[in-house]
């Protein structure tokens, strides 16, 4: 028996190879593509140098993908599903449930609670701006999804579009168990007419950030320009960058003062800490 042919993975033999094949040339093109980005054009030449680096000959290529295609059909999907991470970013939004601890006493009153719903959008979203859509990932989940309908196989496309889908359906959903905790905290709601449904709100803002990560890379002049506004409830000005000011605008659109709110009850939920579980349940009604 061949090299080739006593491959084993996960502990269990794979009298094919093809387990661990795929797995080599997988990983191989990922790192490539996080090092130089991602094209729909990848050439056949280009392919098999990302397979002779991962000690893969044509030979076992040929058996887990009959054509160059095949392959990057794979690589895509595998792309779109490593995207998830990125975008959710959970360690930014347990830091924004720490931050709320430190200002407890400022929820108390109207003017207070304003004010720390905008300094967490104005850290959050200039955060996300400048961490989150410049990760190679990102870029690489930006790349499919405005490209993906020039893909030449239909049943190929399908299968990419449907990692895509899957990708941000969990970043949508991971994104909407944290507003559930954050804005009744903050004395916030979403607008009634939006009946309780917080995924419009979760798209459009994340489009709004997203979006000016795809046109910085042609007018980044534009997009990282920094203005000076006072704050609601504030006489001096403070800087805002767009991605900051427009991120407001999408929150004032979808999000109101909760009449109801009750600071003590806001304050005892900081204690318990953020649940981040998609379709968590809110006792808020959201």
């Amino acid at each position: 028996m061949s090299e080739d042919e006593t491959h084993s993975t996960g502990g269990l033999y794979d009298p094919s190879g093809n387990d661990d094949v795929r797995a080599r040339m997988l990983l191989s093109a990922t790192q490539y593509v996080d090092t130089v980005g991602l094209s729909l054009g990848v050439s056949g030449p280009l392919i098999e140098r990302i397979a002779a680096n991962a000690g893969i000959t044509p030979k076992q290529f040929s058996r887990v993908w009959p054509s160059h295609d095949a392959f990057l059909a794979d690589l895509f999907c595998d792309l779109a599903n490593q995207a998830r991470i990125d975008r959710a970013d959970s360690q930014t939004l347990l830091s924004t449930w720490q931050y709320l601890s430190m200002r407890v006493d400022e929820l108390r009153s109207s003017i207070g609670r304003r004010r720390v719903l905008i300094d967490i959008i104005r850290t959050a979203a200039q955060y996300n701006f400048e961490v989150v859509t410049a990760s190679n990932k990102w870029r690489t989940y930006a790349a499919l999804s405005t490209t993906i309908e020039s893909w030449a196989d239909p049943a190929a496309g399908a299968r990419i579009t449907d990692a895509l889908r899957a990708s941000e359906i969990a970043f949508v959903e991971t994104m909407e168990s944290f507003y559930r905790n954050v804005l009744p905290t903050v004395g916030y709601r979403l607008k009634p007419e939006f009946h309780g449904d917080l995924q419009p709100f979760v798209v459009a803002a994340a489009s709004v950030i997203e979006g000016l990560g795809i046109v910085r890379a042609t007018v980044p002049a534009l997009v990282e320009a920094h203005f000076d506004f006072p704050v609601d409830g504030e006489s001096e000005p403070e800087e805002w960058s767009v991605a900051s000011l427009a991120f407001v605008g999408v929150v004032d659109a979808f999000i109101e003062p909760d009449p109801d709110f009750q600071a003590d009850e806001a304050i005892a939920r900081l204690s318990g800490g953020v649940d981040l579980a998609a379709g968590s349940d809110s006792d808020d009604g959201y």
